[in-house]
């Protein structure tokens, strides 16, 4: 038992250290350009810390939980933050994405009969724009929705209370990360359903059962739940078939203002074909109802095209099947045997270790020579403030997309208080204002808010923040409303006139 078990140990072992390699990116810097990451972190700390008097949260907001199913990476979160802090607590949580959607692959090519190693083949899809964006909940639910495609297949050929159980868990998991992940592995179960069999279709169908009341209770009594069901419904916002296509490439790559990452892409395409050309007649053994999972990108290519690009709160919504495609057709690769898949195995490592160096080099010129003097500004916030936060230089020379939108967010994740913007109030937010406590002017803010600091008036500002934090130029206060507290080269921070030390 002791040398069977130290063997497959080590023929795990390479499979964990390339996981471990592709999430440096998400523990190489304090503050990576990832758009919405500070939000994530920031909502992490509300609901870790929301009767803690030193951040002040219950005297601000309420806790609305039911309202959303993004749920489980705040929760996951907060729990882990009891061990290790929040900051650390949401690297774990990006880590998952990283190497759990490495390891996740691995299980489903297994359980399809397929060569593990197909699974080095995701490593450089998975710094791409959805995860730039800072789209955290739906990423995370990327390795749920793999490891539970591949407990569907084992169940299926061999149902057993084992395998119903964790596929049970797992899909109610993937359902409180995010519904897209939750679609696709309902598809996916669908499509490897022994449907043919019909005195198998209970013990099937049993571990599924859960997850459906789930959803039927979501789309039925929460707002968000009905705001994503009439998707189904709505045609206005799908993309005519040429703005399609041609919009692919924004959404598929192009997440550095260098050319690295598509060097990168192109290597990729290279070695995915080289994969295809040696692979091509191979001989495969693929076990029962493996061929059915390509379904799943075949799903993902129809949504891509078919559904809006987004409706009401939610966006983007078609453009991540882009690289849906790309990551759920991986396990359809055939690989060969012998000489030529070591060589190829050596090339897939190389490219996933160069994209992945590519990004942590990014990540790093970013925090060196952009976020600037941000901990300074910060150290001069007092806790349990109220912050706005007005981005006028959104941009970046590193990512094209705008990181620094919601970068007030750290000052709430470390210091607690308000800080705007917020989604507190939104349908699909897991908190909102207590009655009577909203910011100027009352509700829920405008959408687009934190996107158009010039349209923020002085009234929607003055008297109700306590300090007034500030990127670029374009924010002139009176002397008699607001007072330099900090003046940075980067940043700026303003302190109302009164407010204590």
């Amino acid at each position: 038992m002791r040398p069977y078990r130290l063997r497959r140990m080590l023929a795990e072992l390479p499979y964990w250290l390339v996981a471990l390699g592709a999430s440096a990116p998400a523990w190489i810097v304090k503050y990576p350009p990832i758009q919405d990451l500070p939000y994530h972190v920031a909502t992490i700390r509300v609901l870790h810390s929301f009767r803690d008097p030193y951040f002040g949260f219950s005297q601000h907001f309420e806790l609305h939980l039911g309202n959303t199913h993004y749920l489980l990476y705040y929760l996951l979160g907060s729990a882990l933050a009891y061990v290790i802090g929040v900051a650390f607590a949401n690297v774990v949580l990006m880590s998952t994405y990283f190497a759990g959607t490495v390891l996740a692959l691995r299980s489903l090519l297994l359980a399809m009969g397929r060569d593990a190693r197909i699974s080095f083949f995701v490593v450089p899809l998975l710094t791409n724009v959805l995860f730039i964006y800072g789209l955290m909940p739906f990423l995370l639910g990327l390795p749920l929705m793999f490891w539970g495609l591949s407990v569907a297949l084992r169940h299926t050929r061999k149902p057993c209370w084992t395998t119903g159980l964790l596929l049970a868990g797992i899909s109610v998991a993937c359902f409180f990360t995010h519904i897209i992940p939750f679609g696709l592995l309902g598809i996916g179960i669908a499509a490897v359903f022994p449907w043919f069999s019909p005195t198998r279709w209970l013990r099937t169908l049993a571990p599924a059962l859960p997850a459906l009341a789930l959803v039927t209770w979501w789309t039925t009594a929460t707002d968000a739940g009905r705001t994503t069901k009439g998707l189904l419904t709505q045609e206005a916002g799908v993309r005519k078939l040429d703005a399609a296509l041609s919009e692919i490439p924004a959404w598929f790559t192009n997440v550095f203002r260098d050319d690295s990452d598509e060097r990168w892409l192109i290597i990729y395409g290279l070695l995915v074909i080289a994969t295809l050309a040696v692979g091509l007649g191979q001989k495969e053994k693929l076990l029962p109802g493996s061929r059915r999972y390509a379904l799943v990108p075949i799903a993902c290519v129809v949504f891509y095209f078919t559904t809006p690009v987004g409706h009401d709160f939610i966006w983007p919504l078609a453009q991540r099947f882009a690289i849906l495609v790309a990551i759920t057709a991986i396990p359809l690769l055939a690989f060969p045997r012998g000489w030529r898949g070591h060589v190829l195995t050596f090339a897939a490592l190389v490219v996933a270790a160069g994209s992945t160096f590519d990004t942590a080099r990014h990540f790093v010129q970013f925090q060196l020579e952009e976020v600037g003097d941000f901990d300074d500004a910060k150290a001069v916030i007092a806790n349990n403030s109220k912050v706005c936060t007005l981005v006028f230089d959104k941009g970046s020379q590193i990512t094209h997309h705008q990181p620094f939108i919601h970068f007030g967010s750290w000052v709430q994740a470390e210091k607690g208080g308000v800080v705007m913007f917020t989604f507190a109030g939104y349908p699909h937010w897991p908190f909102d204002f207590l009655p009577g406590q909203a910011p100027p002017p009352g509700g829920p803010a405008r959408r687009r808010w934190e996107w158009t600091p010039e349209r923020v008036r002085m009234e929607e500002i003055w008297p109700y923040y306590d300090y007034v934090l500030v990127r670029g130029s374009g924010f002139t206060p009176a002397s008699t409303r607001f007072e330099k507290a900090y003046d940075g080269a980067r940043w700026t921070v303003w302190k109302r006139v009164g407010q204590g030390t």
